[in-house]
């Protein structure tokens, strides 16, 4: 049944809102801010609580239709529920937490404000429903956390908040490309299985899973993408730290358990579509980034002295277990995958609590000491018995000891790996995987035990004796909460698995079958409870080598992290490749334009001599034509000169001859006729020409007139837009250059039509003459 109600949307608006109400108290009154931040906590914590009797009986929506074009959907049912519930209720304890935590940190107001603001979008994530609402408050929940990592606003805080922002960027851009290739080939976003639309489109799963894997691997710290966890967990307060582990890590599982285990499978799961299979050998692979991702933490929290680092590097191994099983859920289908499902989910609820705890226990001895390498701070036992006992209790939990919340998800966790070789087919290198399952099993309780001794045994530093060992009320109140909550899960497993994890598991491809047959599981036979006592074993031989053989000392040498010796390198050459590449293209594009400029500007200057020597040219014609018509005048005058002087014996030649005066007569006549016509050619032939010039030099001037606006208006395009690209260079080559071009002619095409136009007019009356 589907319900419409507005139940998530207040969930997230009221931590949004109340962030901002929180900031304004801070100016007014500390208490006042802190009562606020957790009173909002509170309030949307039993928010998310109602919401339970929706997801008992349906589904709650709600839609922001004509948002953002696509719309903002909200959809929630038990699976979304339960990680809302799990995220708001940490929130809630890490905000009263951080009353005390905080007191004497800089910039509380801050603080208080983006830690809301990360817990509404954090929430926003698991209540979207659909791809594109759930990226819109991933990124944002990417971006608000970056100042939580930040805030001591140290070298150190800076340099791990820069690298978490960089790898949840490149992860954002990752699930956005995905998103673009499902929503192009299949039009929906929707967060419900669509493998056979996926697959009739074209679209292939080994293309886009991938991507998915890589945004929400990062978020979750999947192994070898895990590089910002250790420096922001060991910089960020340790409120942080408890909210960062027991939520923001979860909501990468929660993108990666909706994408493997609902979008990329059946709408009808009996009748599997062809290609279908590719999916499993996909599961394959995340079981083997799992467990890759358990082992690499494992290790690497073996060689930490730093609290914080050790227990970074253990959510990072932790975060392996979940994977693996979302593999294994993959892997096994619909069949046999819900085990490798409510390992997964059961795991993740007893990590958000253990954990939880743990960072608490470790800020609290730092509020006492200010450090937390267990080089130097030991022999915390004697002063502060309880948070041992808190501790060790976590211990438990975290190390599968029958008793601890554990020890249940863990024994479904090794089942679902055991099945995944048993029924997996012809892949019998998962027998390999569960070998480095219980191995890796083994390392937790190794580096959990050097924690433990490093931090509560030993003998106390001589500076430590006199300091002041209270812990808050507050936060012991809080510790024992999580402490009673993973006694009475380790000893009533069945209630959780039951209640939450199987209901949780509704709307997903899986067969109801296997769901019934975890309902009646017995976690205390002798199959379950083998498990741990190998693992016990195996243990305590690792420890006393590694202890015997000082590895526990052993500092790592940076270059052999993975960070130093791919990431770096790989960042290096990116950077640089384009930054080459882009000095390169615009030092490229510079030079022609400069070397455009001086080639039209030798154009020009060859254009206007040949315009001078044409100007020269006509003078000299025009010249010659006036001299002719003087010639002709001055002959027409000779000849009159002539015939007046030649009159009188003309005269008395023809009353003698008149026929041959009257010859002489019609030739004087026709040659005076010829020179003025001559004269009258040449003169109309001179005004032709001076007309013919006056308008082609207008025409040239009115064109050279718009070349130079053109030409003074791409010079300022031009230097406008490479204003930002040569700055921008010129600060990575450390020197600054300035390319202007000015006084760029283009005559040359005006010269050419003048020339043009004389040649025409030249030919025209020689050919008429």
């Amino acid at each position: 049944m589907i319900f419409t109600s507005f139940l998530p949307v207040a969930a997230i608006l009221v931590p949004w809102l109340g962030a901002l109400a929180v900031f304004l108290a801070g100016y007014l009154s500390e208490k006042l801010r802190n009562l606020l931040a957790v009173l909002v906590a509170l309030a949307t914590c039993g928010i998310v609580l109602s919401l339970y009797p929706y997801v008992q009986a349906g589904t709650a929506v709600y839609r922001f239709a004509d948002l953002m074009s696509f719309g903002l959907y909200f959809r929630v049912d038990f699976l979304s529920f339960v990680f809302a519930a799990l995220f708001s209720l940490s929130w809630l304890f890490a905000t009263i937490y951080a009353t005390v935590y905080m007191k004497k940190e800089h910039a509380q107001n801050r603080f208080y404000l983006f830690l809301l603001l990360t817990f509404a979008h954090c929430l926003g994530v698991v209540l979207a429903g659909d791809l594109f609402s759930l990226f819109l408050f991933f990124e944002l929940m990417t971006f608000s956390s970056y100042v939580l990592v930040i805030h001591r606003q140290t070298p150190g805080a800076i340099r791990a908040g820069n690298i978490a922002i960089y790898m949840g960027v490149a992860g954002g851009l990752a699930l956005l490309m995905g998103i673009f290739i499902i929503f192009a080939g299949v039009g929906s976003l929707d967060l419900v299985p669509m493998l056979e639309r996926i697959l009739a489109a074209g679209i292939n799963p080994l293309l886009v899973i991938p991507l998915f894997m890589v945004g929400f691997g990062i978020k979750m710290g999947m192994a070898p993408l895990h590089i910002w966890m250790p420096r922001a967990y060991e910089e960020g307060p340790s409120p942080i730290n408890a909210i960062s582990s027991a939520a923001m890590l979860k909501a990468g599982a929660y993108g990666m358990i909706r994408i493997m285990g609902m979008v990329f499978t059946p709408a009808n799961p009996s009748v599997m579509p062809a290609g279908a299979e590719v999916i499993k050998h996909i599961g394959l692979a995340v079981i083997w980034f799992g467990i890759f991702t358990m082992v690499m933490g494992a290790a690497l929290a073996i060689l930490q002295h730093n609290a914080k680092r050790i227990l970074a590097y253990s959510s990072v191994s932790q975060m392996g277990y979940i994977l693996m099983c979302i593999g294994v859920a993959a892997f096994l289908g619909f069949e046999k995958g819900a085990i490798g499902f409510s390992g997964a989910m059961y795991h993740i609820i007893n990590h958000s609590v253990f954990k939880a705890a743990l960072f608490m226990v470790v800020g609290a001895v730092y509020l006492i000491t200010l450090d937390v390498d267990i080089s130097r701070v030991r022999g915390m036992m004697k002063k502060l018995p309880f948070l041992a006992i808190v501790f060790l209790i976590s211990y438990v939990a975290i190390a599968g000891v029958p008793g601890g919340s554990g020890y249940a998800s863990k024994a479904i966790m090794h089942r679902a790996i055991v099945y995944a070789y048993k029924y997996g087919g012809e892949f019998t290198s998962l027998w390999v995987a569960e070998k480095f399952y219980v191995l890796a099993s083994a390392m937790t309780v190794v580096y959990f035990a050097k924690l433990f001794a490093g931090m509560f045994l030993g003998k106390m530093r001589k500076e430590h004796v006199s300091l002041n060992f209270r812990v808050s009320p507050l936060i012991k109140a809080i510790l024992f909460l999580y402490s009673a909550t993973i006694l009475a899960v380790g000893f009533f497993p069945n209630f959780v698995l039951n209640r939450i994890v199987i209901p949780a598991g509704a709307g997903f491809s899986f067969d109801a079958y296997g769901f019934k047959a975890l309902k009646e599981i017995n976690f205390f036979l002798w199959y379950d409870l083998q498990e741990p006592l190998l693992v016990f074993a195996l243990a305590a031989v690792m420890y006393l080598v590694l202890d015997h053989k000082r590895i526990f000392d052993w500092k790592a040498p940076e270059w052999l992290s993975i960070e130093y010796s791919f990431f770096l390198p790989t960042a290096r050459f990116f950077f640089r490749t384009c930054c080459n590449f882009g000095t390169a293209f615009d030092t490229a594009i510079n030079r022609t334009y400069l070397q455009s400029g001086k080639i039209a500007t030798e154009m020009c200057k060859y254009i206007t001599v040949f315009d001078s020597s044409v100007n020269k040219v006509y003078e000299s014609s025009g010249g010659a034509a006036r001299r002719l018509a003087e010639q002709a005048e001055k002959f027409d005058g000779v000849i009159n000169e002539a015939y007046e002087k030649s009159g009188g014996v003309a005269r008395k030649i023809a009353d003698g001859a008149e026929q041959f005066d009257g010859v002489i007569n019609e030739a004087y006549e026709k040659s005076g006729g010829v020179a003025r016509m001559i004269a009258d050619g040449a003169e109309q032939f001179d005004g032709v020409i001076n007309e013919a010039y006056e308008k082609s030099g207008q025409m040239a001037r009115q064109l050279a007139d718009k070349t130079a606006e053109l030409d003074s208006s791409l010079g300022e395009v031009y230097e406008q837009s490479g204003e930002h690209s040569r700055s921008l260079w010129e600060r990575m080559r450390g020197s600054q250059s300035d390319w202007n071009i000015k006084n760029l002619n283009f005559d040359s095409l005006l010269i050419a039509l003048t020339l043009g136009l004389f040649l025409i007019i030249l030919l025209y009356y020689t050919r008429f003459n």
